[in-house]
């Protein structure tokens, strides 16, 4: 499994974190990987692909939203970083393989969330959504995250390394 996230504050790259943490816990071999890094590669030798991104203004982060997160990040400076939407252009074709989706959001229904985004994405370009993707809480625009939430993206990611386990069969007699 392999998590490609894109983060601003830090909420998400815990979550994204949390996910593969909760894999390892249920055999599987995880890793998360920060969306600059993540190259077609990486994405081709996982089992299985999970994206995850801020919510910003109801949905994906737009080049204009993440020049506002830039700004308010301490100490950034220079050019604004591409986010989950350019990077989903670029995936090659899913071929089926499996995926999954996140985002973090703050807890008003009002505030919408990016997770509907990335899976249009990734099954525009060929991939399985195996699971109905999770939305984790922030407490604010510059967190913290959500009281439990770390421990739920580690339930998570156990569920999501079970259902891509290979079956075990019973030899018939």
């Amino acid at each position: 499994m392999v998590v490609v996230y894109e983060t601003h504050f830090g909420q998400t790259r815990e979550i994204a974190e949390a996910v593969p943490d909760g894999a390892r816990r249920a055999g599987a071999v995880a890793e998360a990987v920060e969306l600059a890094t993540a190259g077609p590669d990486v994405v081709a030798r996982a089992k299985l692909r999970v994206v995850g991104a801020p919510t910003h203004v109801r949905g994906m982060s737009r080049p204009w939203t993440r020049g506002r997160a830039h700004a308010q990040e301490v100490g950034t400076q220079g050019e604004i970083p591409d986010g989950v939407r350019e990077w989903l252009a670029t995936l090659p074709e899913g071929k089926g393989g499996p995926a999954a989706a996140f985002d973090t959001r703050l807890r008003s229904p009002a505030a919408g969330g990016a997770m509907h985004g990335i899976v249009r994405g990734l099954r525009r370009h060929g991939f399985t959504v195996i699971a109905d993707g999770e939305g984790f809480v922030v407490d604010g625009a510059e967190g913290p995250l959500g009281a439990g939430e770390s421990d739920r993206a580690r339930a998570w990611g156990q569920r999501l390394a079970r259902a891509v386990a290979p079956r075990r069969t019973e030899a018939r007699p």
